[in-house]
C-alpha cells in the first residue's frame, strides 16, 4: 500500500477513534436468508462464480520450477496446474481423456509426464497425449485432438488464477478483475513469500456464511472477548470497494502509538489486520510478518455445506507457522461453529431476513456483488 494511502487511512482512523464511531453507510440494509438456503440460488452461484469466474487455484511459490504441479479438487471441475519445460504455466481439467480417471493428486515436482493410474495414457506438461499402451486398439485416433482439456490460467502477485471452464480464446486479465486492488497486493510482497502450510476445514454452513465473518468487526467484542477482542478498537474497520473486491482493515489499539510519530514514519500494517476479498471466494489476510489465505467453496450436494483451505505464506520457513495456524484456527472455529447454528436456524424457515448495520457495509457490498454477478435483482 502506498505510504500516502496509509497516511490518509490513519487520519481517518484517528478521526473515527476521536468521535467514538466507525465510518458508516447512510442506512442499514437487509438480505434474504434464502441467499443461504435456496438450492436454485446455490446452483446459480456454482455455475457463475465457481465455473465461469477465475478463482485462485494456488500460489506461485508452490510450483516455481519446470515440472512442478498442483491440483485443485474443491472447484466444481478438477484442476491440474503445471509448469512446462519452458517454465510457462498451463492448466487443465485433471481428467484422462480415455475413460475419465483422475490423473494425479496433490502437488509434485520434476514431472515430465502425467500418467493415468487406470490404463497409463500419458500426457506431457503441455497437455499433449504422448503415450497410449497397446495403441493398436486405437488406430485412427487423432492424438492431437485428444490431449488434456486446457483451462484459462494466469499468475500475478504470487497468485495463480484459473477459470474452471474451457475457453480456447479466453484470457484472464488479473488487474482488470482486481480493479485496482492489485497494487496493494503487490506492495505486501506476496510473490516473494513461500507457502508454509495449508489445512482444510469442512463445515455444515453455506459458503457465504464462512466468508461473512470476515466482513464486520461488530462481533469481535462479544464472540472473541477472550482472545483477540482486547487487541482491537471496538467496531472500527475501514472499508473500501475495488469493483467487486474488498479491502477491509481491522484496527488494533496499538495504532495510538503513531500519534507521537511524524507522518513519514507512519506504518499501517503492524497496527492493523488488512483483509482483501478477491471476488468471489478468496480472502487474503495481511499480518505484520505473514499472509493468511482462505479459499472458500461450496461443498457436497447440500446448500448448507462448505469447505475452506487455509494457507500461510511467509518470507522464511519456521516451526512457528504451525503454532500460528493453530491460533488462527482457534479463533475462526468460534466463528464457524456459530455459523453452523445460524445455517440451521435459516433452514428452519423461521426468519426470512437478516440486517446489516451501517458499520457492516462490507457485508452489504459482498452480497450485492454476488447478486449482480449472478443476475439477481
Amino acid at each position: 500500500m502506498k505510504h500516502a494511502t496509509q497516511v490518509n487511512l490513519i487520519h481517518q482512523i484517528f478521526d473515527a477513534i476521536d468521535r467514538g464511531t466507525p465510518p458508516m453507510a447512510e442506512r442499514f440494509t437487509r438480505n434474504d436468508t434464502s441467499a443461504y438456503t435456496s438450492p436454485q440460488r446455490a446452483a446459480r452461484e456454482r455455475e457463475v462464480l465457481f465455473r465461469k469466474h477465475p478463482i485462485v487455484a494456488g500460489f506461485s511459490s508452490q510450483i516455481p520450477n519446470p515440472g512442478d504441479y498442483l491440483t485443485e479438487d474443491l472447484a466444481p471441475v478438477p484442476i491440474l496446474v503445471a509448469r512446462n519445460t519452458a517454465g510457462e504455466l498451463r492448466a487443465f481439467v485433471n481428467i484422462c481423456r480415455h475413460r475419465g480417471a483422475k490423473l494425479v493428486d496433490g502437488c509434485g515436482h520434476t514431472a515430465k509426464l502425467f500418467s493415468c493410474p487406470y490404463h497409463a495414457w500419458s500426457y506431457d506438461t503441455d497437455g499433449r497425449l504422448v503415450a497410449i499402451p497397446d495403441d493398436y486398439g486405437f488406430e485412427g485416433l487423432d492424438r492431437a485432438a485428444s490431449g488434456l482439456v486446457a483451462l484459462p490460467v494466469a499468475e500475478k502477485y504470487g497468485l495463480i488464477f484459473v477459470t474452471p471452464t474451457p475457453g480456447d480464446n479466453e484470457t484472464i486479465d488479473i488487474d482488470a478483475m482486481l480493479a485496482g486492488l492489485g497494487e496493494d497486493i503487490d506492495s505486501y510482497g506476496i510473490a516473494s513469500m513461500a507457502h508454509q502450510e495449508t489445512r482444510v476445514v469442512r463445515r455444515r454452513m453455506n459458503w457465504k456464511l464462512m466468508s461473512d465473518t470476515f466482513w464486520e468487526a461488530y462481533h469481535i467484542k462479544v464472540l472473541h472477548a477472550q482472545n483477540v477482542a482486547p487487541l482491537f478498537v471496538k467496531n472500527l474497520a475501514m472499508f473500501d470497494a475495488f469493483g467487486r473486491n474488498t479491502r477491509y482493515i481491522g484496527v488494533r489499539k496499538s495504532i495510538e502509538k503513531l500519534r507521537d510519530l511524524p507522518q513519514e514514519k507512519w506504518d499501517l500494517v503492524p497496527h492493523t489486520t488488512i483483509l482483501m476479498n478477491l471476488f468471489p471466494n478468496t480472502i487474503l489476510v495481511m499480518q505484520s510478518d505473514h499472509a493468511e489465505i482462505y479459499r472458500i467453496f461450496p461443498a457436497g450436494t447440500h446448500v448448507g455445506e462448505s469447505v475452506a483451505t487455509i494457507s500461510i505464506l511467509a518470507p522464511e520457513p519456521s516451526p512457528k507457522w504451525s503454532h500460528t495456524m493453530d491460533l488462527l484456527l482457534g479463533v475462526v472455529d468460534q466463528d464457524f461453529t456459530l455459523g453452523e447454528g445460524i445455517q440451521h436456524n435459516f433452514e428452519s424457515g423461521a426468519q426470512r431476513k437478516v440486517i446489516y448495520g451501517r458499520y457492516e457495509n462490507a457485508l452489504e457490498h459482498f452480497h450485492r456483488s454476488i447478486r449482480e454477478a449472478i443476475g439477481e435483482a
